[in-house]
């Protein structure tokens, strides 16, 4: 395991022992730079016995895009006189194993001259699983910062889109929107974020009445995506609300029937019927409910259709196919779609792109009272797109930056590629942009709409001058 010629470096007894057995990688090399010294963990660590590392030049153990110049370093060390420099004093470096795997090391390094000869010594470690680790750690908390911002912009538009007469009914208003708020993100919590079944949603908001034989339900079980578990809890925690206050469940003998299933096309259809309860009574005016069920159906792709006969309200909607895991084919080329020019309009016009309906709901209300004509909202790249080849051009655009674990960057892409000016919108406190993004605005959720306002006739500003500067 010893050079010969330094057999009087150290003992062979003990002293050897415990460098041999250390739990960090020694390797010493002399003044060649080739190894003299090679202990176990060094052999578990690059996959070589010592024997064969003995007598090598140190680079071996280098990846060879990193070798240029190493030696001179090694040099500039040992002409310094320093004795030596702590771990992780010379950074992260890569080393290389035998069979040619490259990896991530922490080196520390001592010199030292015995019996008039010059000695290094390297200590190594491995960092492969730290760093590992400590990029999962990040991401984790990246994407808790995100989700927590993402809620906040949900209860900051929840807040801002209820009315009631009464200060005692606004609070049981939010109250109870709130909590439903809280059971959905439980139930994504227990499924690990992958999704929620569509029977548990439901019972969610109607437990109690469930309870007392008032609701049925009939229909197959279902995963619904994680986009659509929130949306859906608020749409019938919106339902079962006002069968409380004005429909079946108002009544002892009232009545609720929810059904669902999968037409051929893969559509999922949902029916509730209350027959039993107070006279109906048509709504003259569109509450929180309506706007959601009406917000959901442009997010979602959906189609709503509420009835009012005398028996009590029947509301029926088609969901497409990835409200319930199945995602939308994504378009990868957008250069392959038709392009439209900016069509002349009186407002100023906005593509508003964002996942959460009822986030999307109070941007809609806050932009369309500033003035702005609204495209969309839609929550998937491919619904962007189709507008666009549909001939609709907007002046700007406001892009949520994740789309359900879709970045938006190819529709981003495409608004650069037509000069079309936009920003993003995002929980993400310090997302890692790719480079031709960096001087995009990125707006942090949630925001006020007159921040979100204020930089958007920023951007359309700027377009106009450059666009004037350009045809000067």
């Amino acid at each position: 395991m010893m050079n010969v010629e330094i057999d009087d470096w150290i003992s062979r007894g003990h002293f050897e022992a415990v460098l041999l057995n250390a739990m960090d990688a020694l390797v010493t090399i002399d003044g060649k730079q080739n190894i003299v010294f090679f202990n176990n963990a060094a052999e578990l660590m690059f996959g070589m016995k010592a024997d064969e590392a003995i007598g090598q030049p140190l680079v071996h153990l280098i990846p060879e895009v990193s070798r240029s110049g190493h030696e001179k370093h090694v040099q500039l060390f040992r002409d310094t006189g320093v004795t030596g420099r702590s771990m992780g004093a010379l950074g992260a470096i890569s080393g290389r194993r035998s069979n040619g795997e490259t990896f991530r090391i922490e080196a520390s390094i001592s010199q030292a001259t015995v019996n008039g000869k010059w000695l290094a010594t390297v200590i190594l470690r491995d960092i492969t699983e730290r760093l590992a680790n400590e990029e999962a750690r990040n991401l984790l908390a990246q994407e808790v910062d995100h989700r927590a911002k993402n809620a906040l912009a949900v209860v900051h538009a929840i807040v801002k889109l209820t009315s009631a007469e009464s200060t005692e009914k606004y609070i049981e208003s939010i109250t109870g929107r709130l909590d439903t708020l809280a059971r959905a993100h439980s139930l994504l919590a227990k499924g690990s974020w992958m999704g929620g079944d569509l029977r548990q949603v439901i019972e969610e908001e109607v437990l109690g009445f469930q309870a007392m034989g008032q609701v049925s339900f009939e229909g197959p079980n279902i995963t619904l995506s994680v986009k659509s578990v929130q949306p859906l809890s608020m749409l019938f925690h919106e339902l079962a609300t006002n069968a409380v206050k004005h429909g079946a469940l108002s009544a002892v003998d009232g009545r609720v029937a929810i059904r669902w299933d999968v037409d051929d096309a893969g559509n999922m259809l949902l029916h509730w019927v209350e027959t039993g309860g107070a006279a109906v009574v048509v709504p003259e005016r569109k509450g929180f409910g309506s706007s959601l069920i009406e917000s959901l159906g442009e997010q979602m792709r959906s189609s709503a259709i509420s009835k009012w006969p005398s028996s009590g309200l029947e509301f029926s909607i088609a969901l497409p196919s990835d409200a319930f895991g199945l995602r939308p084919r994504q378009i990868d080329d957008p250069k392959g779609l038709p392009s439209c020019e900016r069509a002349a309009v009186a407002d100023r016009s906005i593509l508003l792109v964002e996942d959460e309906a009822i986030v999307a709901l109070v941007l809609v209300a806050g932009l369309k009272s500033d003035g702005w004509k609204i495209i969309g909202p839609v929550a998937t790249i491919e619904a962007a797109y189709q507008l666009l080849a549909s001939g609709e051009a907007p002046d700007v655009a406001l892009l949520d930056l994740n789309l359900d674990g879709d970045p938006i960057y190819p529709l981003a892409k495409l608004l650069q590629a037509r000069a079309i000016p936009f920003a993003f919108y995002s929980g993400y406190s310090a997302p890692i942009l790719e480079p031709r993004f960096k001087d995009v605005p990125l707006i942090a959720k949630p925001a006020r709409i007159h921040v979100i306002n204020n930089e958007l006739n920023g951007l359309l500003e700027k377009s106009k001058r450059s666009r004037q500067n350009y045809e000067r």
